[in-house]
């Protein structure tokens, strides 16, 4: 039984396979079992894990005929050994200190579940200044705090770099297989149940971004599908937390309003609106930014998703000594 599983799934990624598996073969870690989940490809990309296969013993190849990265990766933890559960994908590359890094740290921290690294961005798309600032973003997300603070803005830490326990997996489920962002859906889900997550301040993987990635292509990763599965997860909290606090919504557009009408579909009523300058939402109450109510005397979420004016909301949240996680969180 090996001290890691690696979950590396493919599907018609010949062209990208081969250097991702050579970057997984060069671990200065060895202790590990690669399982490469063929997702029904129909490339070259099964011949290439084959190859390896026959002259890597701790490398398996499993044929999963159900398309979806969610049925691949619960297959993989189906036939998963190590105490440890390792993700990558079949475009990037993990460097060669990763998983002994990740292990060390695992290994010296019991109370963190998952763990990440720092990624570097590349790409071969010419518009891509957003992803690059959600690398960014992401990156700067390290300690178990951040990261639980941060959860309802997007996916705080990238999928391929992450270790986790495999423990956690019976205990609090795999991924889901419905039309949402798997990895995002399971991240939520075990924060909700109190899995502490961190990310190593080292860049341990490349993150080769370009034009088919399925982030960028499959709905399953659209933004109406992420907004779903956060507001689902926020309700669930805030019923847990609110002690009958009202919620007032940062933000008055008509996206913002969408948004909040998600989350009262989920059963959380919404009392008010503020915003930077007066704008009338019929049916609510109008709170000035600058009149919000004192710590602890209501619970704000902020729907707001333009580039950067989280962080400006935080910031002025917080001047007003309110705290993240305790009177307020940013969810967009």
């Amino acid at each position: 039984m090996p001290a890691i599983t690696i979950l590396l799934p493919f599907r018609n990624a010949a062209t990208t396979l081969d250097a991702a598996i050579a970057s997984m073969v060069a671990q200065t870690f060895h202790d590990w079992e690669l399982l490469l989940i063929d997702n029904a490809s129909t490339d070259a990309g099964p011949a290439v894990a084959d190859a390896w296969a026959q002259h890597e013993p701790r490398i398996h190849v499993v044929h999963v005929a159900e398309v979806g990265i969610a049925h691949a990766l619960n297959h993989g933890l189906q036939r998963a050994t190590g105490r440890y559960l390792a993700r990558m994908d079949a475009d990037d590359i993990s460097h060669p200190e990763r998983l002994a890094r990740q292990v060390e740290y695992l290994d010296a921290h019991p109370e963190v579940g998952v763990l990440g690294t720092r990624t570097a961005f590349a790409t071969t798309v010419e518009r891509s200044s957003g992803m690059r600032w959600f690398t960014d973003w992401q990156n700067a997300i390290l300690s178990p705090q951040e990261h639980y603070v941060k959860r309802f803005v997007d996916a705080p830490l990238a999928h391929p770099t992450v270790m986790f326990r495999r423990m956690l997996v019976e205990a609090h489920g795999a991924y889901s297989t419905a039309p949402l962002p798997e990895d995002h859906e399971l991240w939520l889900r075990w924060m909700d149940a109190g899995v502490r997550f961190a990310k190593l301040p080292e860049t341990l993987l490349t993150w080769n971004d370009h034009a088919h990635r399925l982030s960028r292509t499959h709905p399953n990763y659209s933004t109406e599908a992420f907004h779903a599965t956060k507001v689902k997860w926020l309700a669930r909290w805030l019923k847990r937390h609110l002690n009958g606090r009202p919620v007032i919504i940062a933000g008055t557009s008509g996206i913002c309003r969408n948004r909040a009408a998600l989350l009262e579909a989920e059963g959380i009523p919404v009392e008010a609106f503020t915003d930077v300058r007066p704008r009338e939402v019929p049916g609510y109450t109008f709170v000035p930014h600058d009149q919000l109510p004192p710590p602890g005397q209501a619970f704000i979420t902020s729907m707001i998703s333009q580039r950067g004016s989280g962080d400006r909301i935080a910031e002025f949240l917080a001047s007003r000594a309110l705290v993240e996680g305790k009177d307020f969180l940013l969810s967009a």
